[in-house]
């Protein structure tokens, strides 16, 4: 005797992402799994008296989105904080205005925090300095995280709790810029990552941090994010309590990094005897993270050959190969699965030659180890990363945000090679999805559109050779998520006996003209069979 359905979706395209990437009629819910995928007409024998029956309406029924790469804690703490994001704001004068209004209203002494601002789109065309943040607000510290977040600006008193001075110099893989011998106030790289600890937030603020995240990602359809971690030991914790408190839906991968001491993190965690999968479907352990090179926007990324926009300028690669090596094979014989923020072609080349090291001395099937981002890359790398199982995991949406300094920075040749997920998907490497967020927007629909479409914000194409379907960016944003975090066999696609996490959106994908993706809204989120997010 079949049972009854508590949900049943009908009259909408049920993408499934399965195998073959069927399209079905109907689907059916119970409790927090998918119970029957198939025709209207077969679904119906699912229908009870209490059976709550959605009208899709035309509208595309599709997995729960797969975010393979975010910082939650860090997006919803500057969802708290100052928002310098351009078109907003336009001029070092308009972030000032902001920083002075905090100051007013924050007591003298406590932090001030913001972010996103670009300097490359700011009128004056410079960073922010402490002497433009003391002006107006000399009795608070004050730290402004540049957009990439690998960079950040703070008044005098915040370089005075950093223990900062003009005669300070940077740490191994740090930048302190100064000019006519005194500190600006800009760090880069490790001096920025180190100076986050003096500024940490405390574990009740980043409960609220993630909890404010939870409820943006949900209203763009996302289920699932790998975090990207960032605060250490303290987000660790900070997880943990929030999913006891019933306080986050989303389902959480967690990566072990720190933006801090990054190194004795990892090690803390390859000795403490926990591996990659511990834990339950709404809260897992990841892959070790290392971060050996800059942002592609800042620009410092680690490049193979100089920048175009600067001859003498290579980025900056913040960890050697012999000590790469060691890290990632002690977190693989651990057990773990390893990945390392990889940006330029000089840090992939870095971290493709570890992993390979890694399983040269201890070989594992199924390893999936992955390169955060893995942007910039060359024929030579892909056959590498095809040969040795690595798993990508890139973010489309940086061509729009970024690529028009990609050009500037790298030149044609090397933009032309940046985020090539057609090359990927072409050799069944099977790259996943992410945003970065919230280094750029979180919106999967954007991304899925700037990985079809591929465009600039002036509007440039970079390379339409690397323009893929709009099903293979669905599947980035859904099950190859899944498979990154190995878990495709229960969440990723739209089967039965998976974790009912749907997302509706407000028209159909696939017959919506490729130009006009990213103008899809998310209709309605659902975790565990549970209506999280509705827009209508």
């Amino acid at each position: 005797m079949k049972c009854n359905a508590d949900i049943i979706f009908i009259n909408g395209p049920v993408l499934t992402v399965d195998k073959d990437n069927s399209i079905k009629e109907a689907l059916a819910v119970k409790g927090n799994s998918i119970l029957f995928v198939g025709t209207k007409e077969d679904v119906m024998t699912y229908l009870g008296k209490q059976t709550k029956l959605i009208d899709l309406k035309g509208r595309s029924l599709i997995p729960g989105f797969i975010d393979s790469h975010l910082h939650s804690a860090v997006l919803g703490a500057n969802a708290l904080a100052i928002d310098c994001r351009s078109p907003g704001v336009n001029s070092i004068e308009d972030i000032k205005k902001l920083v002075a209004e905090a100051a007013r209203i924050i007591p003298k002494g406590q932090w001030i925090r913001g972010w996103g601002y670009d300097h490359s789109k700011l009128k004056e065309g410079r960073h922010p300095n402490r002497w433009d943040l003391d002006e107006v607000a000399p009795d608070h510290p004050v730290i402004l995280t540049r957009v990439c977040a690998h960079t950040s600006v703070h008044n005098s008193k915040s370089l005075q709790l950093c223990g900062i001075t003009n005669d300070s110099e940077p740490i191994s893989g740090g930048v302190l810029v100064k000019e006519n011998g005194k500190v600006t106030g800009v760090l880069k790289e490790n001096s920025h990552m180190a100076a986050m600890k003096v500024s940490q937030l405390s574990i009740e603020e980043l409960i609220s941090a993630m909890e404010a995240a939870n409820d943006i990602l949900i209203k763009e359809g996302i289920t699932s994010v790998h975090d990207s971690g960032g605060y250490g030991h303290a987000q660790m914790s900070a997880i943990q309590e929030a999913v006891k408190q019933g306080k986050l839906k989303i389902r959480l991968y967690s990566m072990i990094f720190s933006f801090v001491e990054n190194l004795q993190f990892v090690e803390d965690y390859i000795h403490i005897g926990l591996h990659t999968g511990f834990g339950n479907d709404h809260f897992k352990i990841g892959p070790v993270k290392l971060m050996i090179d800059g942002s592609s926007s800042g620009p410092t990324a680690a490049t193979l050959e100089p920048y175009t926009s600067n001859p003498n300028d290579f980025g900056v690669l913040s960890m050697e190969q012999e000590k790469v090596n060691e890290i990632i094979l002690k977190a693989h014989l651990a057990g773990y699965q390893v990945t390392t923020h990889a940006v330029g072609d000089k840090a992939v080349t870095v971290i493709v030659n570890a992993i390979e090291n890694a399983l040269k001395i201890a070989p594992r099937e199924d390893h999936r180890h992955r390169i955060e981002h893995c942007a910039m890359i060359n024929n030579e790398l892909l056959d590498r990363i095809q040969n040795l199982g690595i798993i990508p995991v890139a973010q489309p949406i940086f061509l729009y945000e970024f690529g028009d300094g990609y050009l500037v920075n790298y030149g044609k040749e090397r933009a032309y090679r940046m985020f090539t997920c057609k090359s990927f998907l072409t050799r069944g490497i099977p790259v996943a999805g992410s945003s970065d967020c919230p280094i750029t927007f979180s919106s999967p629909i954007l991304n899925m559109h700037l990985a079809v479409n591929r465009a600039t914000e002036s509007g440039q194409i970079i390379n339409l050779d690397e323009r893929i379907s709009v099903s293979e960016a669905l599947r980035m944003f859904t099950y190859n998520g899944a498979y990154a975090s190995f878990e495709e066999d229960i969440k990723g696609s739209l089967e039965p006996g998976k974790l009912a996490d749907l997302t509706i959106l407000s028209g159909s994908l696939l017959d919506t003209p490729e130009k006009e993706i990213k103008s899809l809204k998310v209709d309605m989120t659902f975790i565990d069979g549970e209506l999280v997010y509705s827009a209508i």
